[in-house]
């Protein structure tokens, strides 16, 4: 997921106030397709002005939230401010699962966000992001939501970068919606990977090395000592190194998180691409690697 500098402007009712519960099953590849498919048909609404509709299949969380004429307003107005779609690709998939003693009231359960990255015909860049919560075996509707995008997905700055010759994406009123410590759990994890991504593209050993927890254990039965000497030797031994990260999907459970991915690494004149798992754990205030894998 592109790191956004959230400001969401619509009825985005998804993963509010919740806390979290016991593990959430990782998402696998076909749920993954699943969610896509019908964030898309969302998306497709939304662009057409059928809303109405996004609230009659709506959830029963979303019903319980806001009626359906606040929902209409709020949706049609955040859509509107962003204009004609040039082009749009998903980002991220995130799937989470809450306990019912949570603060705020919502349903006990498992939920989803499909996150993508929009470009505009106006040339700007927007991150939407639609939410569901599984009833009934079925993934439903739950809330539609825009985001200014920050312009480099790697560095993560902390404010986002409009070009100046653009104005910001205008600021839409927006449903009732809490701060949510679910959401700030995801972008932290999303922040760790894409971190230790940009350390290894910059071959910056300390920060890299810095991104794996004391109880890491490498494969093949290594020491921790000699994986880091080999590390070393091979990564700065590199004229240059580009890693990008696509398709990530993270998982959460409560200080453990999972996060699934296809990384796209270049070395000099070597190309490689493969699917990567990582597994992380919360110390103190960070998300460290506590194992890693290729083909998952």
């Amino acid at each position: 997921m592109n790191r956004v500098a959230v400001r969401w402007l619509a009825a985005c009712l998804m993963a509010a106030g919740f806390q979290m519960a016991a593990a959430a099953p990782a998402a696998s590849d076909a749920v993954s397709d699943e969610l896509l498919g019908v964030a898309a048909e969302v998306l497709r609404k939304t662009d057409t002005d059928r809303v109405s509709e996004l609230w009659d299949s709506g959830s029963n969380v979303l019903k319980a939230r806001m009626n359906k004429t606040a929902f209409m307003q709020a949706t049609r107005k955040a859509r509107q401010s962003m204009g004609p779609v040039a082009s749009r690709d998903w980002s991220s998939v995130t799937r989470l699962k809450y306990r019912k003693d949570n603060e705020d009231g919502f349903p006990a359960g498992l939920y989803a966000n499909v996150v993508f990255s929009t470009e505009l015909d106006s040339g700007r860049k927007a991150s939407e992001r639609i939410s569901f919560a599984m009833e009934n075996n079925h993934w439903i509707f739950t809330g539609y939501a825009i985001a200014r995008e920050a312009p480099d997905m790697y560095t993560m700055p902390a404010k986002p970068a409009i070009r100046p010759s653009q104005p910001p994406v205008p600021t839409v009123p927006s449903a009732p919606s809490m701060p949510s410590a679910s959401s700030a759990a995801v972008a932290e994890v999303e922040a760790a990977v894409r971190g230790w991504a940009s350390a290894w593209s910059a071959q910056d050993m300390d920060r890299y090395l810095a991104a794996y927890a004391p109880e890491f254990t490498p494969a093949r039965g290594q020491s921790r000592g000699k994986w880091e000497e080999e590390r070393r030797v091979r990564i700065t031994g590199k004229s240059s190194i580009g890693v990008t990260l696509e398709d990530l999907v993270i998982s959460i459970n409560d200080r453990t998180a999972t996060a699934r991915f296809r990384q796209n690494y270049r070395a000099d004149k070597l190309k490689e691409v493969s699917r990567k798992v990582l597994e992380l754990q919360r110390s103190g205030n960070q998300w460290l690697i506590r194992k890693e894998s290729t083909g998952g």
